[in-house]
């Protein structure tokens, strides 16, 4: 009695240049690194601003197991190639990342019918 589950690859998330199923939630913050700042007596702020980084938090809901199996092997390094959509850039980019904390929780069933979980993580860029 196994469910056949059609996953959606519309919004082109990919990890190493393969395709992962479109997440149920993501969302994205644009921040500034600095390597220095601080304020001065008058309240100006001296700061160096190294870069701006683009971390994306991703959560999808009631996928099988497998799934977050797969999900979970592609992001297991230290680092790999991560593709999103990223408004703030105007459209599909690909960074160099590695996933923080990975929080699954997961539904058993019976033999015979898959089991369902959901898998959520920020993608954190080098």
């Amino acid at each position: 009695m196994r469910a056949q589950r059609d996953y959606r690859y519309d919004m082109r998330f990919a990890v190493n240049g393969e395709l992962i199923p479109d997440p149920t939630e993501y969302s994205g913050t644009e921040s500034s690194l600095d390597t220095s700042a601080e304020r001065d007596a008058t309240g100006y702020l001296h700061r160096t601003m190294v870069a701006i980084k683009h971390p994306v938090k991703i959560k999808w809901k009631n996928i099988d197991w497998d799934m977050i199996t797969k999900i979970l092997a592609k992001v297991k390094g230290d680092r790999f190639e991560f593709t999103c959509p990223d408004p703030s850039q105007g459209g599909i980019v690909t960074r160099t990342c590695y996933a923080g904390d990975r929080e699954w929780d997961c539904v058993w069933a019976p033999n015979g019918v898959d089991s369902i979980g959901n898998l959520s993580f920020s993608v954190i860029e080098y």
